[in-house]
Parts: C-alpha cells; structure tokens; sequence
C-alpha cells in the first residue's frame, strides 16, 4: 500500500504551509540574518536534545515549534526541521525538531512513556521526563505554541470505525487550551 509515504509526503508539506502562516502572520519571517544559537542537552546520551534558539533583527514575539514528540510521526519532526536556518526579521523562534530522539530513530510512538502524555508529571525518572520538564520551561517562554504531530483516521461526530470517529481528527490544526 502506497498510500501511506504518500499521505506523509502530503502531511509534511501541509505543516510547512501552515507553520510558515503563522510566522508570516506574527510578522516573524524575513531574509534578514538572525541572530541563531544552538543548545543542547544531554550530549553524548541516546536522547540528545538539540534546541535552535533563533533571534530576529527587532524585538517582537516568540514562536516556540516543537516536533517529534512521537517518533511514528514523521511529518512533525521533517517540518519542524525545515526551520532551523530561518531568518528573522522579527520576534524569537525556539525551535525543537526532534524532541524525542531515539522513537524517531526507532520509528516509535514512545520508548518508556508517550512523551505527550508526561506533561502533567514533575518525575524526572525517564528520559521521557527530563526532556518534558525542558519543554515546559520553554513553553513558559514563549507566546505562541506550535506542537507539530501527524493526525490518522477522519473526524465523526458518531463512532462508525476505529478510523471514523469523535477521536479522530486526521491531519488537522487543532487549537488547544491557552495553559498546558
């Protein structure tokens, strides 16, 4: 079944279109050189985290963009990378394109945890875990968040299939609560 790489394909460039929306909207997106830094985190593990933290010309928001935090999901991740050498014009983007390293390596939802899932612990046991309680400070730093995933199935106001039903938003931008 070819439809699969396909719907991928169309999916990653989906999230490109719709990331680079909203950074024209915020007035964030030029060809100015910006100011761009590379932080990183446990170096030399399994789960190293790369973080670009990539400043504008001029004062204006921060967009943080975060992909990869199912490594089954590759449209999130390959359109967050997309990012790492903007320019900015305007504004500050924080952006983490591989937020879990090794279930992307693994083609994986989650190695010992769905990270999505681990927001609401202060546990830094797992890796899972330290690299959440990063996220979060980062989310605290920024004014607009773009958490970039693939969706599967079709919305149904009704359950009709395991693939049709109210649980199921396939590739959608979802608006979500204003705290996390």
């Amino acid at each position: 079944n070819n439809s699969k790489p396909r719907s991928h394909r169309i999916f990653f460039v989906f999230l490109f279109i719709a990331v680079f929306i909203v950074l024209i909207s915020c007035g964030v997106f030029s060809p100015l050189p910006a100011q761009a830094e590379l932080i990183e985190y446990f170096k030399g593990t399994d789960y190293e985290l790369h973080i670009f933290d990539i400043k504008g010309r001029e004062k204006g928001p921060t967009v943080l963009i975060i992909g990869g935090i199912q490594g089954d999901e590759p449209g999130g991740y390959l359109s967050a990378d997309s990012y790492a050498d903007i320019a900015l014009k305007k504004g500050r983007l924080i952006l983490v394109p591989r937020a879990n390293l090794p279930s992307i390596i693994l083609n994986c939802r989650e190695i010992n945890a769905d990270m999505n899932r681990k927001f609401r612990t202060r546990s830094q046991r797992i890796y899972e875990e330290k690299v959440v309680a990063i996220l979060k400070k980062l989310i605290q730093k920024s004014d607009v968040l773009l958490n970039l995933h693939d969706g599967s199935g079709f919305y149904r106001p009704v359950w009709i299939s395991t693939w049709k039903n109210p649980m199921r938003f396939g590739q959608s931008i979802i608006a979500d609560a204003e705290t996390y």
